[in-house]
This record gives structure tokens, sequence and C-alpha cells, in this order.
């Protein structure tokens, strides 16, 4: 029994605001402790729950995505971090022999209100992301490549927000809730310490239940996919030189770009490209 955790840092317990997610915040190292407990949390209730494997990856994009504390962290998983890993950016350790994905510490989408530090992939470069016109947040693309595995998503850890939206597209989804969100760096939290048992067993019961065949694969999804990135500032001539050089990405105004991808595999690593395009010659993805 083979479960895959996604582990970010938005929705981490007690975290509210960008200077809690970033290392140039006075609380970082006891914010990158927390989220090292909410994964803990998952990740014995996972075993709990009747996991015989546990993956833990990465998610949040500072400090080249090594955020978690390996003296902290559950020995009984692996974990993969690090930038540049094959695959759709920060789902290398997501593969068809996954029985169950579980999102710890995941966010809403871009342009939600309230929503705590709400997001897709880069905030500071985007200012929305579309698939089929729709806006998208980060669990859709796991919920989306997940599905092409044919792997369900089975828990998301975070404020109601992000709970909402998951729940609007896999609702068998367990969905344990540590914050009520009140604007977008604003919240009312349940202390970490109560918090993480919450996880626990929202994460064992999800095991049970995926053993139990009780969960769905989202339905519907297959490429082509056609995003648009509308970013937050002008497109510079240094990405706008790296685009026009590349296969699946047009630029459609000063400010938008519509990427095309065959897979979910290959769209989440061309949109999260952007994040990063705006510097001359980056054109690996």
């Amino acid at each position: 029994m083979k479960v895959f955790i996604s582990v970010d840092m938005e929705g981490i317990s007690g975290l509210v605001r960008w200077m809690d997610v970033s290392s140039q915040g006075i609380d970082f190292g006891r914010n990158r402790d927390l989220m090292t407990l909410d994964a803990n949390a998952a990740i014995d209730g996972a075993f709990a729950g009747g996991a015989t494997e546990v993956v833990v990856e990465e998610n949040h994009g500072v400090e080249d995505l090594c955020v978690l504390n390996m003296e902290l962290i559950d020995p009984r998983c692996r974990v993969i971090r690090g930038a540049g890993r094959p695959g759709a950016t920060t789902m290398a350790g997501l593969s068809a022999d996954t029985d169950v994905v579980l999102l710890i510490g995941h966010h809403a989408r871009a342009g939600s209100f309230p929503g705590i530090m709400a997001h897709t992939i880069s905030y500071g470069g985007f200012k929305l992301v579309r698939l089929g016109g729709e806006p998208i947040g980060e669990p859709d693309f796991f919920a989306i490549r997940a599905a092409e595995l044919g792997v369900p998503i089975g828990m998301v850890s975070g404020d109601q927000v992000v709970a909402q939206q998951l729940n609007a597209l896999c609702p068998w989804a367990e969905a344990v809730v540590v914050k009520e969100a009140f604007a977008n760096q604003s919240a009312d939290c349940i202390p970490p310490v109560r918090a993480r048992p919450m996880i626990t067993a929202g994460a064992k019961r999800t095991v049970e239940r995926t053993l139990a065949g009780e969960l769905g694969v989202l339905e519907g999804v297959g490429g082509p996919y056609e995003f648009e990135v509308e970013m937050r500032q002008p497109i510079g001539d240094a990405m706008r030189a790296n685009v026009e050089s590349l296969e699946g990405f047009e630029i459609l105004d000063t400010a938008l770009i519509r990427v095309s991808a065959p897979d979910m595999d290959l769209g989440f690593r061309r949109v999260a490209y952007l994040g990063y395009a705006d510097s001359p010659g980056v054109t690996r993805h």
C-alpha cells in the first residue's frame, strides 16, 4: 500500500502570512518544524491506516524546494526534495503504482478570497492560471495528473477554501481544515498541537477507505491541455525571447501566455517554467 504525500507550506497549521513561509521571515526556522510535524502527522496516520510505503515530496518553492527539517521527519518515509526533478515539477514521486495521494499544507488557487496565501504555483509571477477557461490551482494539477495515472486524491489539509475547492473536484476526499481564512493573510487557527491529531486521523481514514475501495479517481481528464497564464507584470524581453523559442508557448498579449501540452506531466512543467523564465537563455523545463 503506497501513499504519496505532497507537502506545501501555506496550508500548514498556524501559518497565515507570506513572511511565515519565506526564508527571510523571523519565524521561518520554527515554521519549517511546523511543516515537518504536519507531514509527520500525515505519515503516522497513513501507516496506522495500513500503508506499507510512504513517499513525501516537497512542494514549497523556496530554498530550492528544501524546507522540511530532515532531522525531524518520520524515518519511515522517503523524501523527495530539491530543484531540477524529472517529470511534473513537484510530482516526481507520483507514479502509477501509487495507491492514494495526500495533499498536506496546500492552499487555494490564485484569485481566491479569502484563502490563506492563495496562489497558483508562482504568487510573484502569476496573477491567474486557467485551464480550458476556468481558474485552476495546484490541487487541480495534482488531481488531474493523478487521474492520468489512475490514482485517487484522498485528502487535503489547509484552510476551508482549499478544502472546498478540492471537494468540488473530488467529493470523496477527506478535508482537514486547520484554519478558517478571514482574508489572504489572516485566519482563525487551530493550534498546531491540536491540529496534528486531526491530520493523523484524516490520513488514517483516507488509507483505510483506499484499502476498502471507497475512493474515486477524477473522471473525464486527458490531454491535450490548454492553459492561459496571466502574468502580474508585462512580459519582459528575456521571457519573450525564451518562450518564442520553445514549443507549446504562445504570447497572446502583453501579460498573457497560452501554454499547451499533451499531458499534465508536461503541462505542469511548462506552466511552472513561466515562473522563472524571465532570465536570458533559461529555456530548460
